[in-house]
């Protein structure tokens, strides 16, 4: 075929490598002689760029397969004529070629036109006797669209935006569309036949990303972004004169080196030099946070202040003695037998926990007696008192957490059925707790009551009271004597040293904050606590289920700091404080040893964030790239320009295995976290091979899914599952690629995750939610979208102007195990409007949604997902161990408190949609842009913190829910149109219907 009107085809000058029906390349041989240099060669080389999705700087190298472009003076006419696979340009002067590769450059020939040759008359293109319209729109675009598309345009404020990444320029905003208005002008002795292949390769590349372009490239002086190329006098330098205006300027000699330099030049994220420079510069100011205060804690044992009562007390003859405390049970059980020794006169003594005393009561001695009794039980029924501690933020079944997880218990150790435990909410009971056992006979028998102690505290909010389990000696006999003396915990007396003095004297120290902190950076940097107590430590060998009372104050002295400080910001200015600093509790179990605590808190170097430019770079004499000249207003400072060095570790082993692994995909950088890791994302698309690619373009072409993984360092199953997503997707679908990409954020938190790789080093079965937000406890998520020093921020925002993908996961987790806070009202955070007390389901799924006209379409595509991952898992493990989890979260919670406990149920899974599980905010992706994304999806595995077979399975169940939308995906049809009213556009069907 050699009609010259469809060289913008893949029957012309494109090319798709790869075989999935996209143009990845160009087939082209520019053959241009010594001393011809048409400028309009520029918009050709623009237009090449524009039609495709990659490519190399191979248009002026010779090849066996590409299509030859040579050039032929004439002295009759200037024509372009395409015969034996080569085009051949004839021309009468350079100006009259140069306006035909323009024109050629924005032709717009009828549907259906063939000609094998197109001629210059009289400034117009014919075929024949047919005008060719031209598609130059510059003037429309200019003075309607910039002020009306805001979100199309990209900016050069520093010259590091220039490539970026984003490509061409710097997006303020992620969009699907992206619009090139470009002129290059070059002073005429300095268009040269070794300066204008550099050029060429500089425009093609900046039209590769761009997704609509205004022609002419050349000789357009009102378009957005200016760059001139001029003498100068030494070696080559580029200067920011003002916002999209840039120049080069350089001696002769100098320039193409130095074009040939700045055209390949890649941005630092992919491995390039280009922009390093800035972010060199803002990891070498970082500093280590200097120390505010500190202090020390230590208090006597509750165990010696409880043998004090009984040393005071005048007569212990013939008495019951009942006592609880917060010790390890081997610890309680050595005191019986010492202090019966000691105190000789007491008749009974017993020594109870004074943590889940209930569940302590039930396996020590419940437990022993009905198997010493020998009798088949058939059923038990449990009669718990309902909580009405007043203004408590206890829960009416409090006392029924507190029992978890006893049915299963007793049916490991009694052989009794789970199910055949029955729990009876009593409002006015007698006791804590009565339990009563029917035997094969049907007859009912009354195994034992207990009355648990309680200490009443002021919450945080100074208006709510909590009620933990307190310890407590009671002395009973004789004459109706009955004595109780309550005696604080060792927990509950460091906490009320932490609250009573270490948080007041810290906001103290905080008080003259600046506008912002406590938001968007902390107030602090971090407060870290070390404390040492004799507690219980013991996992149950019932699912991932464990008793730990310090695990407990380890959340309650995390979450309750947040509630302090969240209650002084809405004291101060009507709204929390999210975001004080890090709270990092180690807790360190120490049997038998008197508790101290040491606590350092380390100070927030609140500085005006740095707003660098860069306003030159400069070459060397051979042109490669020197150093940049930046400044932040203030100062101005030179740089070296050196490359990015790709780390070659990582902290998380799984994601250092995989980069260790040879594999097809390309692993960019977007940014640092703040505490200067770099942060890798896996970009998965169907390679043609070619050096340079534009991800918006094939985000234009393909759909798109972004995952995201390891937002939440403790939830630690998914950044293992995405990883082996990627191979389970090869292995599942053959040329998984060919209809879609997948961009992959592994480990979105490295921060974080170094935190809990200290937390587990000596308690690895943890919750440690201490770990789920950054380094400084900021909930990143909430600054997305914004400037900031956290770069772990960026990455999300930045992933979606690169990608602009229609489909976003984010894989999340929740507790493996009890969730328990004794001083915050025992169930999970108050601050929370839904109870995670206790797993829900193996996996569950949360929709975000948008609001608006888009609302009914996202719902639509939500109902399309939930149908998909259903029917993905019936049938397997994972629908059986989500009908498992819900029948103990019914029997634990959501039958009683079902708005606290809530279930949003789908066919084996639950899948929440309500405002109160998936609030929406500016910073969520489908909140953002509920135009373009079709759906943002979250899943959430038990996996706070696991390993081996379980976190393997909660792997499994990552991996099944994430297959199941990008099957969804797949199956979407997209349709990509041109829009040629003003310049050209590609544009396709946004927000996708799944």
């Amino acid at each position: 075929m050699n009609n010259i009107l469809a060289i913008w085809t893949k029957d012309g000058l494109l090319r798709d490598k790869n075989g999935d029906g996209v143009v990845d390349g160009v087939s082209v041989f520019i053959d241009l002689p010594e001393g011809l240099a048409p400028e309009g060669l520029i918009d050709f080389s623009a237009r090449l760029g524009f039609e495709t999705t990659s490519l190399s700087f191979t248009f002026f190298e010779p090849s066996e397969e590409a299509v030859n472009i040579r050039f032929v003076g004439s002295s009759s006419k200037t024509e372009a004529r395409w015969e034996n696979e080569e085009i051949s340009f004839s021309y009468k002067n350079e100006s009259e070629l140069s306006l035909l590769l323009q024109l050629l450059a924005a032709m717009k020939p009828e549907a259906g036109m063939d000609s094998p040759v197109v001629e210059l008359r009289d400034g117009h293109l014919y075929a024949g006797t047919d005008l060719i319209a031209v598609n130059w729109g510059w003037e429309e675009v200019s003075q309607t669209g910039a002020e009306s598309e805001p979100k199309v345009y990209s900016d050069i404020h520093s010259l590091s935006h220039l490539w970026s990444f984003s490509g061409f320029g710097k997006n303020q905003e992620a969009s699907p569309s992206k619009l090139l208005n470009l002129n290059i002008s070059v002073e005429k002795p300095f268009m040269t036949t070794s300066v204008l292949p550099e050029i060429c390769h500089f425009a093609a590349r900046a039209a590769m990303y761009s997704t609509s372009i205004v022609f002419p490239i050349t000789g357009n002086q009102a378009a957005r972004f200016q760059f001139d190329i001029k003498e100068g006098s030494d070696a080559a330098v580029l200067e920011l004169l003002e916002s999209n205006q840039l120049r080069l300027t350089g001696k002769r000699e100098a320039l193409p080196a130095a074009l040939n330099e700045l055209a390949k030049a890649k941005h630092w994220s992919e491995g390039g030099a280009f922009g390093y420079w800035e972010q060199e510069y803002l990891l070498s100011q970082k500093k280590e946070a200097p120390l505010l205060f500190e202090s020390v804690w230590s208090g006597e044992r509750e165990v010696d202040l409880a043998f004090k009562v009984l040393e005071a007390s005048k007569n212990l003859e013939a008495v019951n003695v009942e006592i609880f405390l917060s010790e390890p049970l081997e610890v309680r059980n050595r005191l019986v037998a010492e202090w019966k020794a000691i105190f000789p006169a007491i008749h009974s003594l017993s020594i109870r926990s004074a943590f889940k005393p209930g569940f302590h009561w039930m396996m020590e001695e419940v437990l022993p007696s009905l198997q010493t009794a020998g009798e088949t039980i058939t059923k038990m029924d449990i009669y718990v008192r309902e909580e009405q501690g007043e203004m408590g933020l206890e829960l009416p079944i409090r006392w029924i957490q507190e029992l978890y997880p006893v049915d299963r218990c007793l049916e490991e150790k009694l052989g009794l059925k789970a199910d055949c435990v029955h729990f009876k909410l009593v409002k006015d009971l007698d006791h804590t707790y009565e339990v009563h056992i029917w035997n094969e006979k049907e007859e009912k028998q009354l195994a034992g009551c207990l009355d648990v102690p309680v200490s009443k505290l002021l919450y945080l909010d100074y208006q709510r009271y909590v009620y933990p389990v307190s310890s407590v000696v009671r002395i009973s006999g004789d004459g109706g004597r009955e004595e109780e003396h309550l005696i604080q915990t060792d927990r509950e007396r460091f906490y009320c040293y932490y609250v009573e003095e270490v948080l007041p004297k810290l906001r103290k120290e905080v008080s003259k904050y600046n506008p912002g902190q406590g938001r968007n950076r902390p107030l602090f940097d971090r407060i870290e606590i070390d404390v040492w107590m004799s507690e219980e430590e013991q996992k149950l060998g019932v699912e991932e289920e464990r008793i730990s009372s310090l695990e407990a104050l380890h959340e309650d002295l995390y979450f309750n700091t947040l509630d302090y400080f969240a209650y002084m910001g809405e004291e101060l200015e009507g709204k929390s404080f999210d975001a004080p600093g890090g709270v990092h509790p180690f807790m360190h179990v120490r049997v038998g040893e008197k508790p101290e605590a040491q606590i350092r808190v380390y100070k927030w170097e609140d500085k005006p964030l740095e707003n660098l430019v860069t306003k030159a770079i400069s070459f060397t004499e051979d042109g490669r790239f020197s150093q940049a000249v930046i400044t932040n207003g203030e100062v101005v400072v030179n740089l070296e320009i050196k490359e990015f060095e790709k780390p070659t570790e990582h902290i998380h082993p799984d994601v250092q295995q995989w980069l260790n692994t040879p594999s097809p995909y390309r692993i960019v950088y977007p940014d640092y976290s703040y505490l200067g890791k770099a942060i890798p994302v896996i970009e998965c698309f169907l390679d043609a091979g070619e050096e340079f690619y534009s991800p918006l373009k094939m985000s234009l072409f393909k759909k798109t899914v972004f995952i995201e993984a390891g937002h939440h360092s403790n939830e630690v199953s998914s950044t293992p599952a995405i990883l082996q997503f990627i191979n389970r997707a090869v292995a599942e679908y053959e040329n998984w690629l060919k209809e879609v990409n997948v961009v992959i954020l592994p480990l979105a938190n490295p921060d974080g995750y170094e935190l809990l790789t200290k937390l587990t080093e000596e308690h690895p079965e943890w919750k440690h939610h201490a770990a789920r937000y950054n380094a400084v406890g900021l909930e990143y998520s909430l600054v997305r979208f914004h400037e900031t020093v956290f770069g772990e921020a960026n990455i999300y925002p930045e992933v979606l102007k690169r990608w602009a993908p229609d489909v976003i996961i984010d894989d999340h987790g929740i507790p493996s195990h009890e969730w328990v806070q004794p001083f915050a009202g025992y169930n999970s955070p108050p601050r929370f409007p839904v109870s995670y007390f206790l797993p829900s389901a193996k996996i569950y799924g949360i929709a975000r949604l948008s609001n608006g006209e888009y609302r009914t379409l996202h719902e639509d595509n939500v109902d399309k997902i939930v149908g998909q991952i259903s029917s993905r898992i019936r049938g397997t493990l994972i629908e059986e161990e989500n009908g498992y989890w819900q029948g103990r979260f019914i029997k634990y919670g959501n039958q009683w408190l079902p708005n606290v406990f809530p279930i949003e149920e789908a066919p084996g899974i639950h899948f929440y949609r309500s405002a109160s599980v998936a609030p929406s905010y500016r910073t969520i992706g489908i909140s953002r842009y509920p135009e373009w994304i079709a759906a943002e999806i979250i899943s959430e595995t038990a996996d706070e913190v696991i390993y081996g077979e379980v976190l393997q399975s909660c792997v499994e169940a990552h991996i099944v829910f994430d297959l199941a939308i990008l099957e969804a995906l797949q199956k979407a049809e997209i349709e990509v149109k041109r829009d040629d009213r003003n310049g050209f556009g590609l544009e396709r069907n946004r927000p996708i219907r799944l």
